[in-house]
């Protein structure tokens, strides 16, 4: 996803604002690491990180791989849609250690295809834009892919409460949706306006899908009680997003990518990228601090809630992709 934001990248440099400085284009690589070490050090240990975790489990794999070959989608080994569907198997296994085989191999399997059809949008755009109607009213949708998407959100119910399983759904359509909005050319053409603040985040909380990754943590068949969790929703969705934003920072910004929510929201309020990521780190440690207020003494949802939390940084810190051993941090050593 980018395509908006590369836009908004343009406009601003058009614009001669002077007070953004991308850290990629004015700080060599040691300096950089230098500045990142102590604070995600710092940050990860905060919210409880002290290790790799196993990723280990052979029965889980064996079903997963057993799943995607049952979709029909092509993932052949060392291609793009393999590594994406390695990816969502150790997102299921990395932050729900505990959960059901089933219910890991659903988030396997959903991350793996909602990370295709994020890379794709421009190929089926046609298709992606009448995916809610054709959802809605059971067509059959004219892509495999996508065909496979409807048919895995529908299956949702079968391992979260109905009203979960709803917002899961409802999230992942938004999610659809924020795909093809990020392509359509008039959203291209908007021009970025000092009243526009909030619009970084509405586009992150909509393409980031935390809704729906906030909710996987809590199937129903080991957490029935959705009174609960339900308070802890917003800050875990915010948790997701955000967190995942801080943990990509470092290789976005050795690519040069300037289409992030980090990079977007600098834009916006007028401030320094480095500022922005601190004030990230900030937002995310007190979400964390309110879930665990909300989860306390609760036995198994407060031990769902610091798994998934821990687990989640580790889910970043042992992917090669995030770069993460170039600052000395990443225990990279994915495995099934």
């Amino acid at each position: 996803m980018g395509q908006v934001q590369s836009f908004f990248y343009l406009r601003y440099r058009d614009w001669g604002l002077q007070w953004f400085q991308s850290t990629s284009a004015n700080d060599d690589k040691k300096e950089l690491e230098l500045f990142l070490r102590p604070l995600f050090s710092s940050f990860i240990a905060e919210l409880g990180y002290h290790g790799p975790c196993n990723m280990r489990n052979e029965i889980y794999w064996k079903t997963l791989h057993q799943a995607a070959a049952e979709t029909g989608i092509p993932h052949a080994k060392n291609t793009f849609s393999y590594k994406c569907l390695k990816a969502g198997g150790y997102y299921g296994v990395a932050c729900f250690p505990n959960h059901p085989t089933d219910v890991q191999v659903y988030i396997g399997i959903y991350t793996w295809l909602a990370v295709q059809i994020n890379n794709l949008v421009e190929e089926i755009l046609p298709d992606m834009e009448c995916f809610h109607q054709r959802f809605v009213t059971g067509e059959w949708q004219p892509t495999l892919l996508l065909e496979r998407w409807a048919e895995h959100l529908r299956s949702t119910f079968n391992y979260w409460d109905p009203l979960v399983a709803s917002m899961i759904i409802a999230s992942s359509i938004n999610f659809t949706t924020a795909c093809v909005l990020e392509v359509r050319p008039e959203i291209g053409r908007m021009i970025p306006t000092k009243g526009g603040q909030k619009w970084p985040w509405y586009l992150r909380e909509k393409s980031g899908v935390g809704d729906a990754y906030a909710y996987f943590a809590f199937p129903q068949a080991r957490y029935p009680d959705v009174s609960s969790f339900m308070e802890a929703i917003p800050d875990l969705s915010i948790y997701v997003c955000l967190t995942n934003d801080i943990l990509s920072f470092y290789k976005e910004e050795k690519a040069g990518e300037s289409n992030t929510y980090i990079h977007n929201t600098a834009r916006y309020e007028r401030r320094r990228v480095r500022m922005v990521l601190k004030d990230t780190i900030s937002q995310v440690k007190a979400a964390v601090d309110r879930m665990r207020m909300v989860m306390e003494g609760k036995g198994p949802y407060e031990q769902v809630l610091n798994d998934y939390i821990v687990g989640f940084i580790a889910f970043h810190m042992e992917a090669d992709r995030y770069r993460l051993g170039e600052i000395g941090l990443g225990d990279a050593r994915e495995t099934e």
